[in-house]
């Protein structure tokens, strides 16, 4: 899938750390992730940093086959066995989509900000997420204050704030870890209604988004408003079931279930040190190629604008330098973990169920 690469993409402020007089890390001891660049790139090939235009070539397959899985289930008179296999194989198509443009909005595949842009706009479309918005949202907030309360919009919050939130108390039984039964749905929904939320209302007035650019990220969410209407609209109610629920339900389940085990189990961090605050989860390898390898989380956050493409090579380092803090979990054991720990913390390394007010470590 992957041809030659063409650009070399150097952190700058890299130049002015010096590790020389650093002394070995320490099992309790929390680096920041230019740290982690910097020792990491004294060990690993220089080309695994330039960009992959060729993974552009994933839209191709990618659309096209969403497409005729869709317009198969519309009009081919199949049994309802075959359009279920179908509307599964268009929402994977969609996550895999969502996982381009999140590598394309990071700058590590292509170069120009409008094909950026582009691939974004289609790759994030099916989650109702502008691509501005989730390039400031995603890019700017989250990575740069990974598990940094009030600072990164994905961190869930502490009891204190708990308690005064009338929005978190409302929520709290959707999420996975309260125990009740609906919070086994939260994965299918959650992503793009807290994408939708957020463009809709949460971001106007806050702080926290006085700097993105309100103006474009209301125009594509419009854009993207009206699409999504029109195809509903186009495919009517016939098979809305396969048409419209199935791959809507699989893409999120899909999507959700990563972003929550790669950093809803693990604790709040002062120092932005992506060995703390996040956990690579690791699955079957042909969904790791199908998914472009987006459960390596850990060498993403030390990484942002590297290739999936290249993330293996980066995992595998970082075991050998990083044996005990390198925190790595099978997928399934981290979705088990995640259902039997409450997203809510007591302390910067615990978790608490508000109700039952049972206490729990982080990883």
């Amino acid at each position: 899938m992957d041809m030659n690469t063409t650009e070399v993409l150097l952190p700058s402020h890299l130049k002015s750390i010096n590790l020389k007089d650093e002394q070995p890390i320490k099992h309790t001891e929390l680096r920041s992730v230019s740290w982690y660049q910097a020792d990491l790139r004294k060990h690993l090939p220089e080309e695994i940093f330039l960009r992959t235009p060729s993974r552009a070539l994933w839209a191709l397959i990618l659309i096209p086959l969403s497409a005729v899985s869709l317009y198969l289930i519309m009009t081919a008179g199949l049994s309802w066995y075959s359009k279920l296999f179908l509307a599964i194989v268009a929402g994977q198509c969609h996550v895999a989509m969502s996982f381009l443009a999140h590598e394309t909005l990071h700058g590590s595949i292509v170069k120009q900000r409008w094909l950026q842009d582009l691939i974004g706009f289609f790759g994030f479309s099916p989650y109702f997420i502008s691509p501005s918005y989730w390039r400031f949202w995603h890019n700017n907030l989250h990575h740069a204050n990974t598990q940094l309360l009030y600072k990164d919009p994905d961190a869930f919050p502490t009891i204190s704030v708990f308690k005064r939130s009338r929005f978190m108390r409302a929520i709290f039984p959707l999420t996975p870890g309260s125990g009740t039964k609906i919070s086994l749905f939260y994965f299918c929904y959650w992503f793009p209604l807290q994408a939708i939320l957020n463009q809709v209302s949460f971001r106007f007035g806050n702080k926290m988004w006085e700097k993105m650019d309100h103006t474009k990220v209301t125009i594509e969410f419009s854009i993207i408003c009206v699409m999504m209407a029109s195809y509903v609209w186009f495919v009517g109610l016939n098979d809305i079931l396969f048409l419209i629920v199935i791959p809507f339900m699989s893409q999120n389940y899909t999507n959700m279930s990563y972003v929550a085990t790669n950093h809803n189990l693990s604790p709040y961090t002062k120092v932005n040190d992506p060995l703390a605050n996040s956990l690579t989860v690791t699955n079957i390898r042909f969904l790791e190629f199908i998914h472009l390898n987006f459960g390596y989380h850990t060498e993403h956050h030390i990484f942002p604008r590297l290739s999936g493409r290249h993330s293996k090579k980066v995992h595998a380092k970082m075991l050998e330098l990083y044996p005990d803090r390198f925190k790595v979990m099978t997928k399934f054991k981290a979705l088990k973990l995640l259902y039997k720990t409450p997203r809510i913390y007591k302390s910067s390394n615990e978790l608490i169920h508000p109700k039952t007010l049972k206490v729990h470590s982080t990883i």
